[in-house]
C-alpha cells in the first residue's frame, strides 16, 4: 500500500535526460541499483525520447538494435518491456499500473502517468520566458535563467550510435543556447554585462566551439571595462580554433575584435583606437550611427540572429532627390543630409541603426519590427523631415527590404 501510493506520486518518479541519465522512484536511484540492465535502460531512453507516441516493436526494435535477427520482435520485445516495468514498478508489472502503456498493438511512454521529465520542465519554462519576455525583461530574465539551470548536459550525454537521438539532443540544445541569447540580450539593454558572463561561461563550457557564446563573452567583457581580459580571450579563442580545428575565428568575430580594439599591426602595436576606426557617434536614448562598412557587419548579425530565431529584420533606404528623382545641386544635398541626420537621430529608437550610405542615401536597420510598424516608422521619418527641411524643391524618397540589397540596389544618383 505505501509502495502504491509512492509510485502514484508524480512527483517520486524523476527521469533526468540532461547530462546524465538517471531515473528516481520513491528516492531510491534506479539506474544505480539495476546499472547492468543497459538494455533495459536503452530501451527506456528511447520510449522517454518518443514519449507520448505510439511506436510499433518491430521500429523499437530495429531503431536500438539494427544490426540483430529476430524470429518473433514482438515477443522479444514483450518480455523487455516486462523486465523494464518490474524495475520501474517494482513487482507490479501489470499494464494498468504501469507508465508504459501497450495499444493497438503498439507501446508508448504515458507522461501522464506519474512521472517528470526534466526535459518537459525545461522546454515548458522556456516557453513561458519567451512569452513573457516581450512584456517584462526583468520577469524573462529570471525564467531564462532558470532554463539555462537546468541545462546539466547534452540530451542523454552518456549515449550514442543511435541516430533517433540526434533530433532530440540538437533540439534541447536550440533550446539552451537560445535561451542564453535571449537573456543575454535582455541583460545587455539593461547595461547589465557583468551578468552576461557566467551564463557564457556556461554555453563555452558544454560548447567550446559555439562562436556566438565567444562572440557574446568579449563583447560583454569589453563592455564591463574588462579589456585585457576580452583580448586575451580573443586571442585564446584563436588558438584554439586553429588548434584544434585547423580554422580561424569567423569575419564576424574578426570584425568584432577591430570594433573594440582596432586594427593590430604585425610588430603588436595598436595603431588605431574606436573612435578613429569607426567614427561612430552614440545617442543615450537614440539610434547608432556608423560607418557603412560597419553597419553592413552589424546587419549581417541582426540578419542571422532573425534567421535563427524566425524573427524579422528590416533594411529602410531613404534617397534625397528632386521632384523630378534627379540628384540635387551639393550645397542644397549637404545642408538636406544634415536636416535628415537629425530628424533620423531624433525619431529613431535605441537599438536601431544608420549609417549615410553615400552623400544622397541614409541606410536604416529596424530590427524587432513587423512590416506595419517598419512603414509606419518612415512614415514619421518622411513627415518629420518634410516639416524640417530648408527648401522645399527637396524630396525624400524611401524604401524597405527584408534583407540587405545588392550593391546594385545603392545607386548614387537616386532615381
Amino acid at each position: 500500500m505505501i509502495e502504491e501510493k509512492c509510485r502514484l506520486d508524480a512527483n517520486n518518479l524523476n527521469i533526468i535526460t540532461l547530462g546524465n541519465f538517471n531515473v528516481f522512484n520513491c528516492g531510491r536511484n534506479l539506474t544505480d541499483e539495476f546499472n547492468s540492465s543497459l538494455k533495459i535502460w536503452d530501451l527506456f531512453k528511447y520510449l522517454v525520447t518518443f514519449r507520448d507516441e505510439l511506436v510499433l516493436p518491430e521500429k523499437i526494435l530495429d531503431s536500438l538494435w539494427p544490426e540483430a535477427e529476430y524470429t518473433d520482435p514482438k515477443r522479444t520485445l514483450r518480455a523487455l518491456i516486462f523486465r523494464l516495468r518490474k524495475v520501474l514498478n517494482g513487482h507490479n508489472t501489470s499494464d494498468a499500473n504501469s507508465i508504459i502503456v501497450y495499444s493497438h498493438g503498439c507501446y508508448k511512454l504515458e507522461t501522464k502517468k506519474a512521472c517528470v521529465i526534466d526535459v518537459v520542465e525545461f522546454e515548458k519554462t522556456f516557453h513561458e520566458a519567451y512569452y513573457i519576455s516581450k512584456e517584462d525583461a526583468d520577469k524573462a530574465i529570471e525564467q531564462f535563467k532558470k532554463v539555462v539551470d537546468m541545462y546539466k548536459g547534452e540530451y542523454l550525454s552518456g549515449t550514442y550510435g543511435h541516430d533517433w537521438l540526434l533530433p532530440a539532443r540538437n533540439h534541447y540544445r536550440r533550446i539552451f543556447l537560445h535561451s542564453v541569447y535571449e537573456m543575454s540580450e535582455l541583460l545587455k539593454e539593461q547595461k547589465r554585462y557583468l551578468e552576461i558572463l557566467p551564463i557564457c561561461e556556461k554555453v563555452l563550457k558544454h560548447e567550446m566551439f559555439e562562436e556566438e557564446a565567444h562572440f557574446r563573452y568579449i563583447e560583454a567583457l569589453a563592455a564591463a571595462g574588462k579589456i585585457k581580459q576580452a583580448k586575451n580571450h580573443y586571442k585564446y579563442v584563436e588558438d584554439i580554433f586553429e588548434r584544434e580545428m585547423g580554422v580561424k575565428p569567423s569575419d564576424a568575430l574578426r570584425k568584432l575584435y577591430r570594433l573594440l580594439f582596432g586594427e593590430i599591426s604585425k610588430n603588436g602595436i595598436d595603431i588605431s583606437t574606436i573612435s578613429e576606426s569607426l567614427r561612430e557617434e552614440f545617442y543615450s536614448n537614440g539610434p547608432m550611427l556608423c560607418e557603412p562598412d560597419i553597419f553592413k557587419f552589424l546587419y549581417q548579425l541582426e540578419k542571422r540572429r532573425s534567421e535563427r530565431y524566425g524573427q524579422t529584420a528590416f533594411l529602410g533606404l531613404l534617397t534625397l532627390s528632386m521632384p523630378d528623382y534627379t540628384l540635387p545641386p551639393k550645397g542644397m544635398l549637404k545642408n538636406g543630409a544634415e536636416e535628415l541626420r537629425q530628424v533620423l537621430l531624433s525619431s529613431l529608437r535605441k537599438g536601431d541603426v544608420v549609417t549615410e550610405w553615400n552623400e544622397a542615401q541614409f541606410l536604416l536597420s529596424l530590427p524587432g519590427l513587423n512590416v506595419q510598424q517598419a512603414h509606419k516608422a518612415l512614415d514619421r521619418i518622411q513627415n518629420r523631415f518634410m516639416s524640417a527641411r530648408k527648401n522645399i524643391n527637396l524630396v525624400l524618397q524611401r524604401k524597405i527590404e527584408e534583407v540587405l540589397p545588392s550593391s546594385n540596389f545603392f545607386e548614387t544618383r537616386p532615381g
